[in-house]
């Protein structure tokens, strides 16, 4: 039928009734707060997030939401160690807090035997972690804030036991300038005097000219003792440079020495099929005493 020809009553009758299923639909989605409400955060970051990845909380306490706010219900507050799982790839709603820009995703937990569900900002999460299968000790680091004016990240390593009880921690800057990609490891000893482990945390980029960089720390049971750094880069081919480290294991020297050793090679003949480059070598020696090392003269 032509609207023209409806009678004015009937007319506003069906108006007042589109406009209330309106407001009863906008109501029951605020009510609701369903995540596709919130701004889907697919911006890159350091954390990698994914449903395969394992996780933990890395900061002292992180809260969790019903939904991807701070505005929203808190559901709890759980300690750090605690392991986590990520339901979604994908995040939500990116905040600034302590100097970074990061999103929230939903996680998946357990407290007390009972499996639980909520949002925590990824800021309070580890970036990797590992576990030593021999003592069932976690090996984790994660930011504890970013420096915008200088564009440095202060970094924290931590050990847990397996009842999640904070044994150890040790704290870096970490220049990241382009570096997108982080990892761990753990190392054997390499027979380094008084090591149980080495944990090296890594942080690179994807392209030419980033460099990447190794923090290690030898583990001794107690303390995550400091190691030399070391760093590599290299840029279209053509130049490279690179650090590694030299352990007793290798080099046979005794448990109180470690090598870096440093490689610079540059193209002399760029236009050449086959390049030829102008290598240089070079080392620093350090003295472990079991807890520091110290530069040899």
């Amino acid at each position: 039928m032509n609207l023209k020809y409806i009678p004015s009553y009937r007319l506003l009758a069906s108006l007042f009734l589109i406009s209330f299923l309106c407001f009863q639909s906008q109501f029951t989605f605020a009510q609701e707060e369903v995540p596709t409400a919130f701004v889907v955060a697919d911006d890159y970051n350091l954390w990698y997030v994914n449903t395969e990845k394992e996780a933990a909380i890395f900061a002292n306490m992180a809260y969790v939401r019903k939904m991807p706010s701070t505005k929203s219900a808190l559901v709890d507050s759980i300690p750090m160690g605690t392991p986590i799982r990520f339901l979604e790839n994908g995040g939500y709603n990116a905040m600034q807090l302590r100097g970074m820009y990061l999103p929230w995703y939903k996680i998946a937990y357990e407290v007390n035997n009972q499996q639980k569900t909520g949002y925590i900002w990824v800021g309070l999460v580890s970036l990797d972690k590992k576990v030593d299968p021999a003592t069932g000790n976690t090996f984790l680091y994660g930011i504890a804030w970013h420096n915008n004016e200088e564009n440095y990240d202060w970094v924290e390593a931590k050990v847990f036991d397996k009842n999640q009880q904070l044994i150890a921690k040790s704290s870096f800057a970490n220049y990241r300038g382009e570096q997108s990609y982080t990892t761990s490891e753990l190392i054997d000893s390499e027979n380094l005097k008084d090591s149980k482990l080495i944990y090296n945390v890594t942080f690179s980029g994807e392209a030419c000219g980033i460099p990447t960089t190794t923090y290690g720390f030898a583990w001794d049971g107690m303390d995550l003792n400091v190691l030399p750094k070391i760093s590599s880069v290299s840029d279209a081919g053509v130049y490279y440079y690179s650090e590694e480290l030299e352990f007793p294991k290798k080099h046979k020297k005794g448990n109180q020495l470690i090598i870096k050793k440093m490689e610079e090679g540059e193209v002399i003949d760029d236009t050449k099929e086959e390049l030829e480059f102008n290598i240089k070598k070079s080392e620093e020696r350090y003295s472990w005493d079991g807890k520091k090392y110290h530069l040899m003269p």
